[in-house]
């Protein structure tokens, strides 16, 4: 679990050096980070181990105390990881039921565009069964808006962000008790806006006119889940600000090197493990009688 919490810092650093300059610079790594983040346990248990860590940082301290503290340690990482899947189902669950209670209204690129009633922003769900989710009042909308509003959703279909999403999601789920993956996921999301945004500017759209739609489209509470809404209330001032103003282009070196520091970093730690202590000569091995016998004897033999 340490080696998990070691990761997790490190790619938070990457991620925060990456993106010092520019939010939204680079999803890439972001993702990279939260899946490895999420598998990092079945790589410590799958790789083969360096006996290079003392023993006692291991196992939490010395004898059985210790032992027990480190059971009492993954029992409480299991039940945390139990719940937040349980989230994650329910989750699910419930954008099953989004699914059956809308009407589908058209679809465009094997994108279904459904209608629900009770949703006041679009949402972009789905990883095999594609789906954008509109409000009821969406064929009163006018064209243009429309528009706009398809192509951001169509964006993150495009660039399958739903999958990462998940991704992400699942990554919190192994990493419940860790702010470090929480940030990562939160910057994700983000990440996500911010490339969508672009994509939708990059179609000859307004800047004016489309920070003025984000506002009006603006959830007072985002969807939970590996969902992905246009205009969630947290991220919208920061998304806003880099319409007005946004950011030159990135150095891909950097971003290349933080990948391969961060995938390194990963390897080192799932391997390393705890040292195995020397093993008793044969001379310095006694059997359970002698044991008993050494117990017995009078510490002080030359006394009547």
């Amino acid at each position: 679990m340490s080696a998990m919490l070691m990761f997790s810092g490190i790619a938070a650093a990457a991620v925060w050096l990456a993106g010092r300059r520019d939010a939204a610079r680079d999803p890439r790594l972001t993702t990279l980070c939260l899946a490895v983040a999420a598998v990092f346990p079945l790589l410590g248990a799958w790789l083969p181990k360096l006996p290079l860590l003392p023993a006692a940082t291991v196992a939490g301290g010395d004898g059985a105390a210790g032992l027990a503290r480190l059971n009492l340690l993954w029992v409480l990482w299991a039940s945390g990881l139990a719940v937040a899947g349980l989230r994650l189902l329910m989750a699910q669950r419930g954008l099953g039921r989004w699914r059956a209670r809308s009407e589908r209204v058209a679809t465009v690129g094997g994108v279904e565009i459904r209608k629900l009633v009770g949703l006041r922003g679009p949402v972009a769900a789905g990883v095999w069964r594609r789906v954008v989710l509109v409000p009821e009042a969406w064929h009163e909308w006018p064209e243009r808006t429309r528009q706009v509003v398809l192509d951001h959703e169509l964006a993150h279909h495009r660039r399958h962000d739903p999958l990462w999403r998940w991704v992400a999601e699942l990554a919190c789920a192994v990493n419940w008790f860790n702010p470090a993956v929480l940030w990562m996921a939160r910057r994700l999301a983000l990440q996500c806006e911010f490339a969508c945004d672009a994509a939708v500017l990059r179609g000859g759209v307004a800047v004016g006119d489309y920070a003025r739609l984000l506002c009006d489209l603006t959830e007072a509470r985002a969807p939970r889940g590996p969902l992905l809404a246009m205009a969630g209330g947290v991220a919208l001032e920061s998304r806003v600000r880099r319409l007005v103003k946004p950011a030159g282009p990135g150095r891909g070196w950097v971003v290349a090197g933080l990948i391969a520091l961060t995938l390194a970093a990963a390897g080192t730690l799932a391997v390393l493990g705890p040292a195995t202590p020397p093993s008793l000569t044969p001379s310095e091995k006694f059997t359970p009688t002698e044991v008993e016998l050494r117990w017995s004897a009078n510490p002080f033999p030359g006394e009547p």
